[in-house]
């Protein structure tokens, strides 16, 4: 049997309250811990007293963050360096104050130089990463069912609910699709942090991870507009639609290029490109009012690899592959 290892994880949060934390931050290391504890890994969190064997920085790589990289390396750790978000890209502000500038691109070409993998959550961010960086693994978010373990209902003669999910700075996003919405009297659900400013009236739900599962059931299908007209977008993971998917919760979303790996078209959901696209989709709702119901329990099967415990898996793999200087990649276990 392959020896325990320790794993050492550098997170931007000093607390464990996962409302108050970025959601990257549990999708990508906390709810990952209890199954890495099955194959042999246990994991400390922002603890820099125990002797690890590796050290893994998620949404953490600022000076502080570099020195702390270096002095792991200096102690005989391996460096997984995590990117859920593409800063190998300059993309500048984008409304709501998001976005990455220069100092990003260069703090994140910093901490892959001193990094002895790179984990990336979405396969365009993995892509990026292997200009720059020797080795590279795609490891995608997932879905943690045993937390998000609920399961949709559909009434087929119902009228369709949209529902959002994601922080109230980018519910800008949604504003191309609103008028369409509303042109068709489909009501809005936002999940979220804070009520966001929005151009149509909508039902407001405050995020909290514990009642999630249940609040995500309150509507009917998933919208996920977004451009992909610059590198940041384009980089996004798929967990935004994944997590209403797990649930039997159909998506229509923007042509992200990771969305393309869950989502089918006309199976679970419709990609929708542009403004006419939307507007068929959503008539398509309005018309066909079983068709939500038939796409559900596809929604759910097209999840189904990437529970948190199964990639959890690959996490392990590399990790123990990385200690024992394996070159076998996460993805071929």
């Amino acid at each position: 049997m392959t020896a325990p290892l320790t794993v050492a994880w550098h997170v931007p949060v000093r607390h464990r309250d996962w409302d108050r934390m970025p959601a990257s931050v549990w999708i990508r290391c906390l709810q990952l811990l209890p199954y890495l504890e099955r194959h042999g890994v246990r994991s400390v969190v922002n603890d820099t007293r125990t002797r690890a064997d590796i050290a893994v920085f998620v949404r953490s790589q600022d000076a502080r963050a570099l020195a702390a990289a270096r002095a792991a390396k200096a102690a005989g750790a391996r460096v997984v360096v995590d990117l859920c978000v593409n800063y190998l890209d300059e993309s500048g502000l984008m409304p709501g104050g998001y976005g990455v500038l220069a100092r990003h691109v260069d703090e994140c070409r910093a901490m892959l130089e001193a990094a002895d993998a790179v984990t990336a959550a979405s396969a365009f961010i993995a892509a990026r990463a292997r200009q720059v960086a020797a080795r590279v693994e795609y490891v995608p978010d997932s879905v943690d069912r045993a937390h998000f373990a609920l399961r949709k209902r559909h009434h087929p003669g119902a009228a369709p609910v949209a529902i959002w999910c994601g922080v109230s700075v980018k519910a800008a996003e949604l504003e191309p699709v609103l008028p369409r919405l509303h042109k068709r009297g489909i009501a809005l659900v936002v999940v979220s942090d804070a009520s966001p400013a929005l151009s149509i009236p909508f039902e407001f739900v405050r995020w909290r991870h514990a009642t999630a599962p249940r609040d995500l059931l309150r509507g009917d299908v998933c919208i996920a507009p977004r451009a992909v007209d610059n590198a940041y977008n384009r980089g996004h993971s798929f967990f935004r639609i994944g997590v209403f998917l797990a649930q039997g919760v159909p998506a229509l979303a923007g042509p992200v290029p990771s969305y393309a790996e869950v989502l089918r078209p006309g199976d679970n959901g419709l990609v929708c490109a542009t403004g006419e696209e939307w507007d068929a989709a959503l008539d398509r709702l309005l018309e066909d009012r079983a068709c939500l119901a038939r796409w559900s329990a596809a929604a759910v099967d097209a999840m189904t690899p990437h529970s948190t415990e199964a990639l959890a898996a690959r996490y392990a793999a590399l990790f123990h592959a990385l200690r024992g200087g394996h070159s076998r990649r996460a993805g071929d276990v």
